[in-house]
């Protein structure tokens, strides 16, 4: 473990950034991996000091218009507990270890979200207010969940993508590495960041790391999947400075 400590709290933004190169450069151990949960911790409190991404779920839940609601990636429940009891939910995991009560007493499917979209788009097309994605983090799986959830969406709907704006480039490794970790999901936005779609987009900048938001989507819009996975490549041959330089660059598209 490094022989040096920094207050979280009274430290320089560029300070802790210089602790986490350093933590970055020691040999893996616990200890280093505790340390370096705690500074990206305390980066995306800084970087995102006025809301939490559940916040944001539950104001769309409580506004009472979202009748139907599909979210792939559950784990133990803690974004599908928001679903209001009559909502039409659905749970999509491969591996559910739910740890807290659902009271929209959610249909679950224990598959991954490729098998359930081949298998349910139909009975669910045009279906959903409101889809959350939180799955695998990964660039392409996620492009390929954005883009089989607009077939399920209802006109009018709107996709939320979780983990788009990283407070660090050392989280955004396609394989996990870190504790803190939004894997490169960044990517299969801004592959839908295109200006010849007809929908519109934007960031939302909610702890611990962001939101994507497709909205007014024609429902006739299909978009080239052979397009939408060029610019997933595009993205993943960019590089950046830092993660300041990724932020500014997703948030100005």
């Amino acid at each position: 473990m490094a022989q040096h400590s920094i207050n979280l709290k009274t430290a320089e933004t560029t300070e802790l950034r210089s602790f986490e190169a350093m933590l970055l450069a020691q040999p893996k151990s616990p200890d280093v991996a505790s340390a370096l949960m705690k500074i990206h911790d305390e980066l995306a409190a800084r970087e995102f000091p006025d809301l939490q991404y559940q916040d944001y779920l539950r104001a769309r839940h409580d506004s009472g218009k979202v009748g139907a609601y599909l979210e792939v990636g559950v784990r133990w429940g803690d974004a599908l507990k928001l679903a209001r009891p009559g909502c039409k939910a659905v749970g999509v995991d491969p591996a559910f270890d739910i740890k807290v009560p659902l009271p929209s007493a959610p249909e679950l499917y224990a598959q991954l979200s490729d098998d359930f979209f081949f298998e349910h788009t139909e009975r669910y097309t045009g279906f959903f207010d409101l889809i959350f994605l939180d799955g695998l983090h990964e660039a392409r799986q996620t492009a390929k969940d954005i883009y089989h959830a607009l077939s399920v969406l209802k006109p009018g709907g709107e996709i939320l993508v979780h983990d788009v704006l990283p407070i660090s480039l050392a989280i955004t490794t396609p394989s996990q590495k870190t504790r803190f970790w939004t894997g490169n999901v960044w990517q299969a936005a801004y592959a839908f960041c295109d200006r010849d779609m007809p929908l519109k987009w934007e960031f939302v900048d909610a702890a611990p790391s962001g939101l994507f938001r497709l909205y007014d989507i024609d429902p006739a819009f299909r978009p080239s999947r052979a397009r939408i996975m060029q610019r997933v490549a595009e993205a993943g041959a960019m590089t950046f400075a830092d993660a300041p330089a990724l932020l500014g660059f997703l948030r100005g598209l």
